[in-house]
């Protein structure tokens, strides 16, 4: 576990009432489209299926390795087809705040590029800094290699200290799919770990009419905390009503949250290893909303 000084813990108490006041929005708007071609529909105007490929793999404090990895991915991508692509929390950059932004950046811009020339959404987990802060993101590239979106993690855990909670919109539509964002304890809210109240982020995303959220986590290999972490993921895409899609980050000799994609029916409908790493394509259905 860890600890924290009392200036600290104000800073993140004053952090989370600023959060939460401005959670209202949320659901009133806060939505960033992407102007990239829609997703088909089908007949009846509902969702189809989608292809995403899942990178779970070994994140390491090597830019220029994690790149090499993230072009195995989009080998993948390309032999399976997919139309999507999720990497787990902090995977470009290595998931700690003192980062080199200077190896980040042109790394990212190559990711830019695969995304483009294979066609496909990409959502890069990153560290960023920009205005002299340091944020936990989600990039979200769309099928043209256009960044269209970030999101920053808000509900950081004591360890994080050296970066800076995120706020709005965690609400995006690209490629004609509505769809939320959420960076590990973001989701869950582990006690011992981060401050409350805990804000139900995937229900407010539900409510702001995500269709599918995606889920980008780095939890680590502590077993101990499996049992609270998956039935969170499964009582929470229940409560959603939506999937959600998660990814976690390989930490051997196993991970402490399974991969994969999590039905609205207390089910995982896709299930990854959680002993190795794997990059494998799956299926996910977007809900349609006020159907």
């Amino acid at each position: 576990m860890y600890t924290a000084s009392k200036s600290r813990f104000s800073d993140r108490t004053n952090s989370r009432r600023d959060f939460l006041k401005g959670m209202g929005g949320l659901a009133l708007g806060g939505v960033v489209a992407s102007d990239c071609d829609a997703m088909p529909k089908a007949a009846s105007g509902a969702p189809m299926a989608q292809r995403i490929t899942l990178a779970q793999v070994v994140v390491t404090r090597d830019v220029k390795r994690n790149l090499s990895k993230a072009r195995a991915v989009f080998g993948r991508v390309k032999k399976d087809g997919a139309g999507w692509v999720l990497f787990p929390e902090g995977f470009l950059s290595g998931y700690y705040a003192d980062f080199s932004q200077e190896e980040v950046a042109p790394a990212f811009a190559e990711v830019q590029d695969l995304c483009r020339e294979h066609h496909v959404i990409g959502l890069i987990g990153t560290g960023w800094k920009e205005g002299g802060k340091t944020y936990d993101q989600i990039r979200i590239v769309d099928a043209t290699g256009k960044l269209v979106a970030q999101c920053a993690k808000t509900c950081l855990c004591y360890n994080e200290s050296g970066f800076t909670p995120g706020g709005f919109p965690m609400i995006h539509v690209v490629g004609g799919i509505k769809f939320g964002t959420l960076i590990c304890n973001d989701l869950w809210v582990t006690p011992g770990f981060s401050d409350g109240p805990d804000p139900h982020l995937s229900l407010k995303l539900s409510k702001a009419g995500a269709e599918v959220i995606f889920h980008a986590v780095n939890s680590g290999n502590n077993l101990n905390f499996l049992p609270y972490q998956e039935s969170n993921l499964l009582i929470r895409a229940w409560e959603a009503k939506c999937p959600v899609v998660t990814v976690n980050a390989l930490t051997p000799p196993a991970s402490n949250v399974t991969s994969g994609v999590v039905g609205t029916n207390f089910k995982y409908l896709e299930v990854l290893p959680r002993n190795r790493e794997v990059i494998r394509t799956v299926d996910f259905t977007p809900v349609r909303r006020g159907a």
